[in-house]
């Protein structure tokens, strides 16, 4: 009992200490000493943001707030990855750590609650809500009921950061500003629910699509039409300007996409082939590729100059829900209305992997910045990050409790965005899979997430 209680003490002590501490000199890209860090096993970037953001803040000239800046660490060529300890990237007594300061990274979620919000997507904190909760309590769906119409079906950002974009199914879009939350312009003139709306590269204009048949572009800075673009018979899916903001492309439930003059208006191509609704239409980066999915089972790569179809893809799915180019433009990857996604050799058309692994529906897919990764939201509430070279999955992001709508990676690739039915956004390490962060708050299905790109 002696020898018990002495080692007890012995272990109690020990755990007691304090833990070891290493002093690690943090540096710019100059190369100039800013501050030391007093580093414990534990310590995570997040545990020095403020102090990082403080120190090196006020160099960035007209952005000094901690809160519009996020710190990024570099150790021996590599970035450290938040929600891990610093030790687990090397750090260690002699070690020093190269900080780059950028404006910090967000997200927005929209909603079937009828409301947008703006969160840090590091922390999960809720800067803004856009819009008021569509439901009224009392009557019934968890406590409330829905008013007709409010389901807010999607929100993105502006190129330059400084305005939310949101399309919502009481036909209207409307036009916020990030930083203050206020509502800026509603875009009036549709008679049917929107869904769809995209900025245009320039931030200056933007395009709604509608169940009414029509697509319109908007001045941002007025609010105005501009051009009612009117051709299809059938609702329109979805609208996005090309990368150079000179033209439009459309797709629609009349079978076809359709590829317009962005300033005039005019139609200048309309893409025949597809049997069945034309769900998703996309440029590739470049501009010089659209790609097209459809209910039909395929996906057409076409010619945007000619509007001459180039490939047939024919997936293994009922149905293609979604199809997405690489950011280099080699690949796309389709979504279908099974448990499988395929990436596709653009040039000649030939499937070069089937990812298998999800048990239901694959609702999205779209590849990391570097092309290299592609991710998967599924209706079996899981996400799924894939090496796009071989075809493996690398992690399964498990935590939703709901079927999950789309994901995303953010602009370096370093983080992954899912939306959700089960009312929550998550935020994931891409090269650990581990959930860093829950988007809490929304009161109903999330229909989309997206990260700013800088």
């Amino acid at each position: 009992l002696g020898v018990h209680h002495c080692r007890s003490q012995l272990f109690q002590q020990a755990m007691s200490r304090e833990p070891v501490r290493v002093h690690v000199p943090v540096l710019t890209l100059g190369g100039a000493v800013v501050t030391t860090l007093d580093v414990t096993p534990s310590s995570k970037l997040e545990d020095f943001r403020e102090q990082l953001c403080e120190i090196v803040g006020p160099r960035l000239g007209d952005v000094t707030a901690a809160a519009d800046l996020r710190p990024r660490l570099f150790h021996c060529g590599g970035e450290l990855l938040p929600g891990l300890p610093l030790i687990a990237g090397g750090v260690k007594e002699g070690s020093s750590l190269t900080v780059v300061v950028t404006a910090a990274l967000r997200a927005v979620t929209a909603s079937a609650d009828g409301t947008a919000r703006i969160w840090d997507p590091e922390s999960g904190e809720c800067l803004h809500t856009l819009g008021a909760v569509g439901w009224e309590k009392g009557v019934s769906f968890k406590g409330g009921v829905l008013k007709a119409g409010r389901e807010m079906i999607s929100a993105v950002f502006s190129q330059d950061g400084k305005l939310v974009l949101s399309a919502s199914a009481d036909c209207t879009a409307k036009i916020w500003n990030v930083q203050s939350g206020e509502l800026l312009h509603t875009l009036h003139g549709h008679t049917r629910r929107l869904r769809s709306a995209a900025f245009s590269p320039d931030s200056d204009r933007a395009v709604t699509a509608s169940s009414d048949l029509t697509t319109k572009i908007w001045s941002v800075e007025c609010g105005r039409c501009l051009h009612t673009l009117r051709g299809h018979s059938l609702e329109v899916n979805s609208a996005t300007f090309s990368p150079d903001g000179s033209l439009i492309l459309t797709a629609s439930v009349d079978k076809t996409a359709k590829i317009w003059c962005a300033h005039t208006g005019q139609t200048i191509h309309t893409l025949q082939g597809h049997r069945w609704d034309v769900r998703s239409a996309v440029f590739s980066s470049d501009g010089a590729l659209a790609l097209t999915s459809s209910e039909d089972r395929t996906a057409r790569v076409w010619r945007v100059e000619s509007g001459e179809c180039l490939q047939t893809l024919r997936t293994q799915g009922p149905k293609v829900l979604s199809a997405a180019f690489s950011p280099d433009g080699t690949l796309a990857v389709t979504a279908s209305l099974n448990p499988i996604a395929q990436i596709w050799h653009v040039e000649s058309g030939k499937c070069l992997h089937t990812l298998r692994g999800h048990q239901n529906s694959v609702h999205s897919a779209a590849f990391s910045p570097d092309s290299k990764r592609v991710i998967t939201a599924s209706q079996d509430k899981d996400a799924k990050i894939w090496c796009s070279s071989s075809g493996e999955c690398l992690h399964s992001l498990c935590g939703h409790a709901d079927v999950v709508r789309s994901a995303a990676f953010s602009p370096e690739g370093r983080l992954a965005l899912t939306a959700s039915d089960d009312q929550t956004g998550r935020v994931w390490c891409t090269e650990t899979g581990e959930c860093l962060s829950t988007l809490a708050g929304h009161q109903d299905a999330l229909r989309s997430a997206a990260f700013l790109s800088h």
